[in-house]
């Protein structure tokens, strides 16, 4: 029997409940689901604009596709986590000599992510300050350079190659937007594979990614007692609500710690 066809008159919003029910009954996941809604609700605005759907039947007034978010959680390093990274012998390992790097730089330098790292040039540094502007929101950030950066700084001013680039990650100067596209997906695999090397040889049970080191930073500064808005300032957050979704796993281990008071 050929399934009949929906029009998305006939799809009020008690349907998207009824269809988010029948996907978890299959074992989908938040994640999942909303992906499924957010393709309905850009297909149901398409239609508005096209004048094939009415606003005032818009169903995703009532139901919110923004409940439908995954939650996987992300794990912060303790800033002694951090310092076992940081102060890990590598001789045994040489070829985690520039992953240890990258994660070491990005923590100091308030959570600098890989693409601006890849592309953080030698005029952006002076004496005692980095400059750069963040690739995802264009903000302007000048950090002091503290004594593990310059550290960092330092090694590569040593081994430096014949590029205008701090890092040893473009390979020339004159890479044009898809090899620089190309160059920082195949680098960032190899990367974030180091990465949980580096978490088993320090005996890290936390899954180790480039992104953790952003995270962390905001993290050990709660840990340190630093303000919310001072964070979120630091790490060129727009809101205060982006800085406390970062903070939320730490302000949960405070809870776990108070509970344990009581036994």
């Amino acid at each position: 029997m050929k399934a009949p066809n929906l029009t998305l008159k006939k799809l009020p919003h008690l349907f998207y409940y009824k269809y988010e029910a029948f996907l978890r009954s299959r074992g989908g996941s938040d994640g999942g689901i909303g992906v499924r809604m957010r393709t309905i609700r850009a297909l149901y605005n398409f239609a508005i604009e096209r004048k094939i759907a009415k606003e005032l039947e818009y169903p995703f007034k009532i139901y919110k596709v923004s409940k439908l978010k995954g939650r996987s959680l992300k794990k912060a390093l303790t800033l002694e986590e951090v310092l076992k990274i940081r102060n890990l012998d590598l001789k045994k390992y040489p070829w985690l000599v520039n992953t240890r790097h990258y994660f070491i730089f990005s923590f100091y330098t308030r959570g600098m992510n890989f693409a601006d790292m890849m592309k953080l040039e030698w005029k952006d540094t002076d004496q005692d300050k980095i400059y750069y502007k963040r690739s995802k929101t264009k903000g302007n950030f000048k950090i002091k350079i503290v004594l593990p950066v310059q550290e960092i700084l330092n090694h590569y001013k040593e081994f430096a190659i014949d590029t205008k680039y701090v890092f040893p990650i473009l390979l020339n100067n004159n890479m044009t937007p898809p090899q620089l596209e190309n160059r920082k997906h195949k680098t960032l695999i190899r990367y974030n594979k180091e990465l949980k090397e580096i978490a088993v040889i320090c005996g890290i049970d936390k899954n180790l990614t480039s992104y953790v080191a952003r995270h962390s930073f905001a993290n050990c500064l709660k840990q340190k007692g630093v303000a919310t808005d001072i964070i979120s300032e630091s790490m060129g957050h727009q809101n205060l609500a982006v800085t406390q979704a970062y903070l939320k796993e730490f302000d949960n281990s405070v809870l776990d710690d108070a509970i344990e008071i009581l036994v």
